[in-house]
């Protein structure tokens, strides 16, 4: 009888390994996932909060004014303004309200995604960037692509490309 009560301990001691070997897996899982989701959290919070900055500017025209004299982009904006028939104040306001869209389709690649969403945002992309005024905004603004990651630019210009090509 003596045996089997060890052989018992030893299969309940390897029981017990098992379910803290499981336990901790488990644990680093939630952990990981809970860091992905508060970078999530915090990558929406600044894309937020440029926008919302964004918004001002496109809405206040003394602030675009005072924009572009302190940014030295004159030469930018009235290029950009050519291409959209636009003054130069009014090729920075609609710049501005291109970022808060690319803002906001950032924000969503960078988000955690189903295969589902990205084909949405690619569709979305697809279409609305392949046109003016996005289209010359993405290329030209000096806050269209060359601000963000290679990532989310190789993923727009494809989705460009895919709509160029049907």
């Amino acid at each position: 009888m003596n045996l089997n009560w060890t052989v018992i301990s030893a299969v309940a001691e390897v029981i017990g390994v098992i379910a803290i070997v499981v336990s901790l897996l488990y644990l680093a899982l939630q952990v990981r996932f809970a860091r992905l989701a508060a970078a999530d959290t915090s990558r929406m919070a600044r894309s937020i909060g440029v926008r919302e900055i964004d918004l001002v500017m496109v809405n206040n025209a003394s602030l675009r004014q005072n924009w572009l004299k302190s940014s030295q982009l004159d030469s930018v904006y009235e290029q950009l303004g050519d291409l959209l028939n636009l003054n130069i104040e009014d090729a920075l306001q609609v710049d501005t309200l291109c970022q808060c869209w690319m803002r906001l389709h950032w924000g969503h690649y960078k988000s955690i995604t189903t295969p589902d969403d990205l084909q949405d945002l690619e569709n979305l992309i697809s279409a609305f960037y392949s046109k003016p005024p996005m289209s010359h905004s993405w290329a030209n603004s000096p806050y269209g692509q060359a601000i963000y990651d290679a990532d989310f630019v190789k993923f727009v210009n494809g989705a460009i490309s895919k709509q160029g090509s049907e």
